[in-house]
């Protein structure tokens, strides 16, 4: 188990983490314009911004280390004036103040209810399926999607007819360099399999100077009626369908910066 913290720490209430409820649009124009300035001053690009649609519609992204997804989600709020809600880890409601941020900003608990109500808003969400297990893979493992068993975003676009965008993170993977397999790392060392320990290759976890940039893929759209979203083999080869668009487009843009055009 993550380690349990009252709500009264920080003021925080349960219905924050909800669809819409913690949301403060103040606090969430002021971030995305800090983070559009470091962008801007690390010329970091956001490619792609043409294939957002102008209603519903679920981006997938690979996991790296860190909250890199900010800039593109920066980059559509600064350019086309639209919000992207995150599909959050139960992990964020764990820890005191960072959560109240993390709900002000637009991130919500990733439950198939808060999906709904936000993709039958018409409003844009993002999902990472690897979750904290793609985020702390380690350094052979880059740029791998480590999915699992997770279809329920997949169920969720069914559901809600909503096209399924890819977002390729290109850079991000290759800032650390970690080792080793987390969550075993963790049951040995706090005894507990839930919490991951990511560990850098050196004993000074100096971050490699990477450039990262995003790409906005095409979308994928749902032609099929709601209720396959109870058709495992169709979820299961829609899923794919989504992980190859997802592969085929970060291969495409590692084969750029390196020179080679596919």
């Amino acid at each position: 188990m993550y380690p349990s913290f009252t709500m009264s720490t920080d003021g925080f209430k349960r219905e924050q983490k909800d669809a819409f409820h913690g949301y403060d649009e103040g606090t969430a124009a002021r971030f995305f314009q800090r983070v559009t300035r470091v962008a801007e001053r690390f010329d970091i690009q956001v490619e792609g911004l043409e294939n957002v649609p102008r209603g519903r519609a679920l981006f997938v992204a690979n996991h790296a280390f860190g909250w890199d997804v900010v800039v593109p989600m920066a980059a559509i709020a600064q350019r086309l004036n639209r919000h992207v809600w995150v599909l959050g880890e139960k992990a964020w409601w764990r820890v005191p103040f960072l959560r109240g941020f993390a709900a002000r900003v637009g991130i919500v608990d990733g439950t198939q209810d808060n999906a709904d109500r936000l993709l039958q808003g018409d409003e844009l969400v993002l999902v990472l399926p690897g979750g904290l297990r793609e985020a702390v893979k380690p350094q052979e493992l880059r740029y791998q999607l480590l999915w699992g068993n997770r279809y329920g975003f997949v169920r969720a676009a069914l559901r809600n007819q909503a096209p399924i965008i890819p977002l390729a993170s290109i850079g991000t993977d290759e800032i650390f360099d970690l080792v080793g397999n987390p969550y075993a790392r963790g049951f040995r060392w706090l005894g507990c399999s839930k919490i991951p320990i990511p560990l850098p290759s050196r004993i000074l976890p100096i971050p490699h100077l990477v450039k990262p940039h995003f790409a906005i893929g095409e979308a994928i759209p749902m032609d099929a009626p709601p209720e396959t979203e109870h058709d495992f083999n169709r979820v299961r080869r829609l899923r794919r369908e989504v992980e190859g668009a997802l592969h085929e487009l970060i291969e495409n843009e590692l084969a750029k910066r390196a020179g080679l055009e596919l």
